[in-house]
């Protein structure tokens, strides 16, 4: 019995060489992690007296009388039928599935030898490993979707925990990281069964996009080779004089470019006949900071009277 993953909610940007992948989620969409099943590979099929007879490259642990779904691949379907006979080695079986001449059988999976199959996925979020775990059951060819959303939402909370004091603030409440891992289970299983890693870290931030988007964010990602915007909405932000305001920005994993890297702020104010009044230009260590999504804190107090709007820019150098 053997689970592959077969595809992650990872965007990758091809147009860099070699190419990158994105790992950062919103929470508030599906977050599918596919897995597949297979149980038992296939070396070829024979016609055995009209019925479906499998060659297989390792011996079969199943008994006469299995029920077994098989994949015919050039048709890209199943069939399900019963074992009838086992030869000696046990590398060959015979189905009471009719023969087809098409038939390219290339695994099936045993209904009976495992009962009630499903997958079941585990999170660590945040270095602590969840109790809650996600399953689902895999359909007739043994895909099935693990979706790592719900739990994720249970690590938000409603309110930010950022305060007008920093610059920047890390949002603890908003964002953080995860890994995922994965493994088959069945009726009667041991418990004790052990987990395969997928092997990369995964971020998440509470936010919701639209189907056609997906859930991935790598638009608001930055890095050394590609500028991005601030986690907002909206092109143009509107600052209100006179109240506390702050801008989200997805800050990643810095110290993989560089162990020094530092964040730049750098702000621009100008007036309405686009003058430039003033510029500002804060170092910040991004030690705390680094893998969240943060809030970058403009002081009212700093804007003066005759300012009409502002550029702000973050780098990392």
């Amino acid at each position: 019995m053997s689970v592959t993953l077969i595809s992650t909610p990872a965007h990758e940007d091809t147009t860099i060489s070699p190419s990158v992948f994105f790992r950062w989620l919103a929470t508030e969409c599906p977050n599918l992690f596919r897995l597949l099943r297979k149980d038992f590979l296939v070396n070829s099929c024979n016609d055995s007296g009209g019925f479906l007879q499998l060659v297989l490259p390792t011996d079969f642990t199943g008994n006469v009388g299995d029920s077994i779904t098989v994949y015919d691949d050039y048709t890209d379907s199943t069939s399900t039928g019963t074992v009838t006979a086992i030869a000696s080695p046990a590398t060959t079986i015979t189905t009471d599935i009719t023969w087809v001449a098409t038939f390219d059988v290339t695994y099936f999976n045993d209904n009976t030898l495992y009962p009630s199959y499903y997958f079941e996925g585990k999170l660590t979020i945040n270095g602590i490993v969840q109790s809650i775990t996600v399953i689902a059951s895999p359909d007739s060819k043994g895909y099935a979707d693990l979706d790592v959303s719900g739990i994720l939402r249970t690590k938000t909370a409603t309110g930010k925990i950022g305060v007008y004091t920093s610059t920047i603030t890390a949002e603890t409440s908003k964002s953080g990281k995860f890994t995922f891992a994965y493994r088959g289970m069945y009726a009667g299983a041991d418990s004790s069964t052990s987990y395969t890693s997928e092997g990369n870290t995964w971020y998440y931030v509470e936010s919701i996009r639209s189907q056609e988007q997906g859930c991935n964010l790598y638009e608001f990602v930055p890095s050394d080779i590609e500028e991005q915007p601030f986690f907002n909405m909206f092109e143009e932000p509107v600052y209100f004089k006179g109240l506390p305001f702050d801008i989200s920005f997805i800050n990643p994993l810095l110290y993989e470019s560089s162990p020094s890297a530092n964040l730049i702020v750098t702000r621009k104010h100008y007036n309405a006949v686009n003058t430039l009044l003033s510029t500002n230009s804060e170092v910040i260590d991004p030690a705390l900071l680094q893998e969240r999504l943060c809030s970058l804190y403009i002081d009212p107090a700093t804007i003066e009277a005759s300012a009409s709007y502002m550029t702000v820019e973050i780098d990392i150098a």
